[in-house]
């Protein structure tokens, strides 16, 4: 049905990526959130306390993505912020944030087993193995010693 054999591995996971995502934002939708605020409050919330950095880090993001992120949270009153050491930003929950993902995780989980129950326990757990390995191998090709020159021209 999604044939993949002509796209680049990033528009073929782009693609999966939105088709994800989309699932889970339309199962949210009663509780008022995105899958991506989910997953922010929820990390913020397994933390107790996370430094933007580390967040960012956590997600394989640019801070500038997270700090747009995190200033409509802290806007919608979800988190608040204080500075840690070095002025590093630091986040918690508000309990207006505790309270939206303990409504909203009744959904997430619906999500959850409604893609788990279409792919199967075994990909499922292939899915979830080999994205981690996915994401490591791709931070490690950004830092990967070669030049990024523009390809020479075949005549």
């Amino acid at each position: 049905m999604f044939a993949a054999s002509n796209l680049s591995a990033c528009a073929s996971l782009r693609r999966a990526n939105r088709a994800v995502c989309h699932l889970y934002d339309l199962v949210l939708v009663p509780a008022g959130l995105k899958a991506t605020q989910y997953i922010i409050l929820e990390t913020i919330a397994a933390a107790g306390e996370i430094a933007h950095c580390d967040l960012a880090r956590r997600f394989a993001a640019s801070e500038e993505t997270f700090s747009r992120r995190l200033a409509s949270a802290r806007k919608a009153g979800w988190v608040c912020m204080k500075l840690g050491q070095r002025h590093r930003r630091i986040y918690c929950l508000t309990e207006c944030g505790q309270k939206l993902l303990e409504t909203a995780k009744p959904y997430w989980e619906r999500a959850e087993d409604r893609l788990r129950r279409e792919l199967g326990e075994s990909d499922w757990r292939i899915l979830n193995d080999y994205a981690a390995r996915l994401t490591a191998a791709a931070i490690r090709a950004e830092y990967a010693p070669t030049r990024n020159c523009r390809p020479q021209s075949v005549a």
